[in-house]
């Protein structure tokens, strides 16, 4: 027999919906029980969708609004120039701070009349001069140290730049790089911007697998380097 499930009147057979109700007759009623977890589950169906609803939005909106990430360039000064640089400096450090030294010295001892007699402005000038030019020869003598240590370490960079060089020449020509790197029709339309990052970033991963803890910057500027000769000179 129809029941509504409203009113919980029951109907004869052949009767659809309820006479007061206006709601469409069961076969058989559900007890309070069962109903009441119909609903939570109704009702959890409805919120697990509107939250998925609402992440799907906020990932939407994240991926608008998340600029293009820049890639990072590391700044490259081989090894030689900074030994040059270090050589350089250290040069006018020992000339300023050895000539300025003896300068003062000549003045504490008056062979250079600057003050008459024994003052106490004598001695703070002097010893505060003194001290000051004394510290431009102590620097100058660390920059001469790490200019020697740097030009030992640019013959190491410069045996290590001729490996991989000879080595990608053997190994790494152009048609490898661009293997497998997308369809043919669509490497044709890729801009070369695009391509020169797609390469390059290629290039450095086999390059830092055969050679093991290269410095970042020198290897961008070696793969940038052979690039160039590789897809640049032809």
């Amino acid at each position: 027999m129809p029941w509504c499930p409203v009113c919980k009147n029951e109907y004869r057979e052949g009767i659809e919906r309820c006479a007061e109700c206006k709601v469409e007759l069961v076969d058989h009623l559900e007890d309070e029980k069962q109903t009441a977890e119909r609903k939570e589950q109704e009702k959890l169906a409805v919120m697990q969708a509107m939250l998925a609803a609402e992440r799907d939005r906020a990932k939407q909106d994240d991926e608008e609004e998340m600029p293009e990430k820049t890639p990072v360039y590391h700044t490259y000064q081989n090894s030689a120039a900074k030994a040059e640089d270090n050589r350089s400096s250290a040069y006018t450090l020992l000339f300023v701070g050895i000539v300025g030294f003896i300068i003062v010295l000549l003045i504490f001892v008056g062979v250079i009349p600057l003050y008459r007699g024994v003052s106490t402005t004598k001695y703070l000038i002097c010893g505060v001069m003194g001290a000051l030019f004394v510290l431009f020869i102590v620097f100058g003598i660390v920059s001469m140290r790490n200019s020697k240590i740097l030009f030992i370490k640019a013959k190491s960079e410069d045996s290590l730049l001729s490996e991989m060089t000879k080595w990608c020449q053997e190994h790494l020509s152009a048609q490898q790089i661009d293997d497998g790197l997308s369809t043919e029709e669509a490497w044709d339309v890729t801009a070369e911007e695009q391509k020169y990052f797609k390469r390059t970033d290629k290039m450095k991963k086999i390059i830092s697998d055969k050679f093991m803890n290269l410095d970042e910057a020198l290897l961008e500027h070696f793969v940038d380097e052979y690039y160039q000769e590789l897809f640049e000179k032809k």
